[in-house]
């Protein structure tokens, strides 16, 4: 396996919850694939928008998704942590 994503749907719309491409073939059109393929399915189901989220410094998938034409709308969402141990905080 090269890659795959996981999506999600609702009367709003689809959203793409996880891309992963194996490390050693990134770079090589496998994540542009996978989201084409999604996108060209969202469109067939007339769904109205797809989102995506992903952290402010994964520079490669931003690169990615504005790349296939995703637009940031300046939304933040909260991220939470169980710590298992002290040391996170």
């Amino acid at each position: 396996m090269v890659g795959y994503q996981i999506s999600t749907q609702n009367a709003l719309g689809a959203h793409l919850a996880r891309l992963a491409v194996r490390p050693d073939v990134q770079g090589q059109g496998g994540g542009t694939a996978l989201v084409s393929d999604l996108i060209s399915r969202v469109l067939r189901k007339r769904l109205p928008r797809l989102t995506v989220n992903t952290q402010s410094n994964n520079h490669a998938s931003l690169a990615l998704y504005r790349k296939m034409g995703f637009v940031p709308t300046g939304e933040r969402y909260p991220v939470f942590v169980y710590a298992l141990s002290e040391s996170v905080e």
